[in-house]
Formats: C-alpha cells, sequence, structure tokens
C-alpha cells in the first residue's frame, strides 16, 4: 500500500515539474534571449484591409510582436509600431497614446487577428525547442481598382451628406419650421421668381412681402425631387414638386444653390411655378 502511494506521489511530482517547464517554456522570454534557429513559418494568415479604412485609402505598415511558443503557436502579440500614409501624410505610432485609437487601431486589430492564426516551426537552442518574441510587419495596401472603389464610396458618402442637408432646408422653408436657421441657409440677396414677381427671397422670408406665400400648408408632400450636384461640389439644382389635398394646384420649385467657402450652402435663386 505504501509502496502505491509513493508511486502515486512520484508520478504527480513529475507531472507537476513538467507543467511547470511546459509554463516556463511558454513564458515570454527577455527580447535577446539566446537560439540558434530562428523559428519558420508554416502557416500563414494574410491580413484583411478594414473595411472601416476603404474611403480614406490609406496604407499601412503595421510592426507586431509575436511571442511564439514551444508549439509554434502565437501565445501572444502586439503592436510595436504603425504608420499609415494617408493624403501623402504619416503618422506614426509608437505608443499606446491617442494615437493608436484612431488611424491605425483599425490596422492593428487586423494584424493581430491575423498573426494570432500563424503556425511555426519554433526556435531552437542547441536542438531543444524554445519560446521566441520575433517582429513580423504587416503591409496594408490597396491595388489601383480599390482605391478607385474607395474614392468611389467616399464622394458617395459626401453627395448623400450634401443632399440630406440641402433636402433638410428646403422642407424647413417650405413648411415654416425653425425660420431662424432656414434664414441662414438662404443667401441674403437670392432672388425668389413667384406669379410673375421677382423679389429678394430672404426679405419674403423676414416676412416683409404680405402678398407672397412661399410657405406652404402642412397639408403638403413632396412628390417628386430631382437634385444635381456639380462634380466639385461647388453648386446644386434642385426640382421639387408639392402636391396638396382639397383639390389644390401642384407647385414645381426650381432652386439653385451655390457652395460659399467661408459660410458653406447657400440658396441663390429659387423659381416657384404656381
Amino acid at each position: 500500500m505504501k509502496k502505491n502511494i509513493y508511486i502515486l506521489a512520484g508520478l504527480m511530482a513529475i507531472s507537476w515539474l513538467i507543467c511547470t517547464l511546459h509554463a516556463q517554456d511558454n513564458n515570454p522570454p527577455a527580447p535577446d534571449i539566446p537560439h540558434d534557429k530562428e523559428p519558420i513559418v508554416v502557416k500563414r494568415v494574410n491580413p484583411v484591409y478594414p473595411e472601416s479604412m476603404l474611403r480614406g485609402g490609406g496604407e499601412a505598415i503595421v510592426y507586431m510582436k509575436a511571442f511564439i511558443g514551444v508549439d509554434g503557436s502565437v501565445i501572444e502579440a502586439k503592436s510595436e509600431k504603425i504608420q499609415v500614409t494617408a493624403d501623402n501624410i504619416i503618422i506614426v505610432n509608437n505608443d499606446k497614446s491617442a494615437g493608436q485609437k484612431t488611424d491605425g487601431k483599425a490596422f492593428e486589430e487586423a494584424s493581430y487577428n491575423a498573426v494570432k492564426q500563424w503556425k511555426f516551426s519554433p526556435a531552437q537552442i542547441q536542438g531543444k525547442p524554445v519560446a521566441v518574441w520575433v517582429t513580423i510587419p504587416f503591409k496594408f495596401k490597396l491595388n489601383e481598382e480599390e482605391k478607385k472603389t474607395s474614392i468611389n464610396d467616399s464622394d458617395y458618402a459626401e453627395t448623400e451628406k450634401i443632399t440630406e442637408l440641402i433636402k433638410t432646408n428646403i422642407e424647413n422653408i417650405l413648411k415654416g419650421t425653425e425660420p431662424e436657421k432656414a434664414k441662414r441657409f438662404v443667401d441674403i440677396n437670392a432672388l425668389l421668381v413667384y406669379n410673375k414677381e421677382t423679389v429678394n427671397l430672404y426679405s419674403v422670408l423676414n416676412g416683409e412681402y404680405k402678398n407672397i406665400h412661399l410657405t406652404e400648408d402642412k397639408e403638403s408632400r413632396c412628390t417628386f425631387m430631382k437634385m444635381n450636384i456639380s462634380d466639385d461640389k461647388s453648386s446644386a439644382l434642385v426640382v421639387w414638386k408639392s402636391s396638396f389635398s382639397k383639390g389644390k394646384k401642384e407647385r414645381i420649385h426650381t432652386i439653385v444653390l451655390l457652395k460659399n467657402k467661408a459660410k458653406g450652402w447657400r440658396i441663390s435663386h429659387w423659381h416657384v411655378s404656381l
């Protein structure tokens, strides 16, 4: 009986020693741990270009520091340096400061997700596997077709933003909501052509023309809108149809807008077909 107890205790001690040695082997060593054979990649997974960065079309190099265990797997990984290039500006993030929380963060996460899937033939010292740190650069670069797509996506997003801005302010004017905000969207010299009269649009919104009713009733609704924005995003033409209930005649609004560098978009001309 005592013999069996001694055998069991011995096996437990050996098991504990093996686990301890394995844990030590996989503990992050000093950067300059000696080894005579470098780890060799046996499985490589390329990072996916972050979708959130496609519109910017930026390029990046992420230097990932990976800890390769004695079994060849990546035990730990962290970014050592991130270099992002966008619009000919280079941003280098060398630490965990606020910079990495912006452009570089998406590239860092993509690199981490990729390197964690890598497999290696482990480093060796005198024929025995040893855990070591290695630095792996990941390069992110769009090809020409992808760059065109990212530019088109960015242009589309900007156009959508402008469209929504213009539409909202036209609705404010026609519905009489937020009048002070609506007036800020109108050039002070803008003209209104209304029932064969040409007057100052800004003065109409100030209530100076009692016979001109640009504001429509609450039952009106937009049944057609077409907006053309110039390629350089400096001007826009809007055709807007308002329909009414109770047999009222439809109105067609033709509106011209110009973008002022200092003040933004402003209505410069408004024509109402009654």
